[in-house]
């Protein structure tokens, strides 16, 4: 049996020099900052799932201690 040269993904173009969008990367500092309010955001909401995750579930009634 022959294995399948099916391609996966996007197609490959060949760059476009004289596109008219060019997308700059982003300086390190915007890229640092961004990823620490990710992290910020992650770990804020991991604690209230933490603090809060079996009331949403429905496990607790949030008037029982």
């Amino acid at each position: 049996m022959q294995p399948s040269r099916a391609r996966m993904g996007p197609p490959k173009y060949a760059p476009h020099p004289n596109h008219p969008i060019h997308i700059h990367p982003a300086r390190p500092l915007y890229r640092f900052v961004a990823t620490g309010l990710g992290a910020s955001m992650w770990f804020f909401l991991m604690y209230r799932a933490k603090k809060d995750g079996p009331v949403l579930l429905g496990w607790r009634h949030p008037w029982e201690h």
